[in-house]
């Protein structure tokens, strides 16, 4: 893999740790534990999809010159919603109230890539 999209996804991995960190820190003087752990889970959920899909797209982009390997790509982004999907329907399943926060904690990783892309546009 690249230089450029090791320091990607090393940069993006510490600030969805801090973030994830800051929001339990302050959510858990409000709610329960089980909000922070769905919120948590969501994130990094989003953040392992975040990285799956960009060493498969670089596979895919580097070493495929003749387009063979296309449905792996495919096949990638299936085998990603289905694993997302069963983690959403388990959750909605045995703990109802806490999916809205997981969903929230999915979601708020387009948080951390926008900060990601604010502070790497400052730097150049």
């Amino acid at each position: 893999m690249d230089t450029y999209l090791k320091k990607m996804i090393k940069e993006l991995s510490y600030l969805t740790l801090f973030m994830s960190l800051a929001f339990s820190a302050i959510s858990l003087w409000f709610l329960s534990y089980g909000y922070v752990l769905a919120f948590v889970l969501g994130l990094l959920t989003a953040m392992l999809n975040f990285i799956a899909n960009t060493m498969v797209t670089h596979f895919i982009i580097t070493k495929d010159k003749n387009n063979k390997r296309k449905i792996l790509n495919v096949l990638s982004f299936v085998i990603r919603t289905l694993i997302i999907g069963v983690i959403i329907v388990a959750i909605s399943l045995y703990y109802e109230n806490y999916t809205l926060a997981y969903v929230f904690g999915y979601i708020s990783h387009l948080l951390v890539i926008v900060v990601y892309s604010i502070r790497t546009n400052k730097k150049n």
